[in-house]
């Protein structure tokens, strides 16, 4: 009985699955070692890191971006911004430089914003705001809006195409109220100020 057992045993371990070895290109049979790729995963994602870190955003006006702060996925990231700009305000956020050749981040300057916008709109409106707009207008593509929220306000920002001497035309739209089309031009890298259009 206890042979008869042992070969039933035997027979039901026998017909369980088999598992052959891995195809020979297979990293686990060195693929990367026998075409000639001898690094190692650590060099690899070194690699990739430094690409992620070189990867910068050209802008409108010349003004190279080492962030987009949510710009390309149609969204402004004023937390990311605010902590960028920290206490630093109006022209000189567009002037001043992370890098050597790295500006932090677009913005709008002048106080025109009242003017072109309305005054109770255009006086609400702080530093992370102009920045979402300038950078807006650095790297937004035609057409494609770019929306933020700000002291219970839902801003939607669309630049469109170019226009003479640099300028770029761009719908506001605030709560979903009427739109004020405004033309913005370039003062300086990084810089925009509105104008009447």
């Amino acid at each position: 009985m206890k042979i008869s057992a042992a070969l039933a045993l035997a027979a039901m371990i026998g017909s369980g699955p088999v598992f052959a070895d891995p195809p020979s290109h297979a990293p686990a049979h060195g693929y990367k070692k026998n075409h000639g790729h001898d690094h190692d995963d650590d060099h690899d994602r070194k690699e990739q890191n430094k690409y992620k870190k070189d990867k910068h955003y050209q802008g409108k006006t010349g003004a190279v971006y080492v962030h987009d702060y949510g710009i390309s996925a149609g969204r402004c990231n004023r937390d990311e911004i605010g902590s960028v700009i920290g206490g630093v305000t109006g022209a000189v956020i567009g002037r001043q430089v992370a890098d050597r050749d790295d500006r932090i981040v677009g913005m709008v300057i002048g106080g025109v914003l009242g003017a072109v916008l309305g005054h109770a709109i255009g006086d609400s409106m702080d530093d992370r705001d102009r920045a979402c707009m300038g950078h807006a207008l650095e790297l937004g593509r035609p057409g494609v809006p770019v929306e933020w929220r700000h002291d219970g306000r839902h801003y939607h920002f669309t630049p469109h195409g170019d226009a003479s001497g640099g300028c770029r035309t761009a719908t506001m739209k605030i709560d979903g109220r009427k739109p004020h089309d405004v033309l913005a031009c370039p003062t300086g890298p990084g810089e925009w100020r509105f104008r009447r259009s």
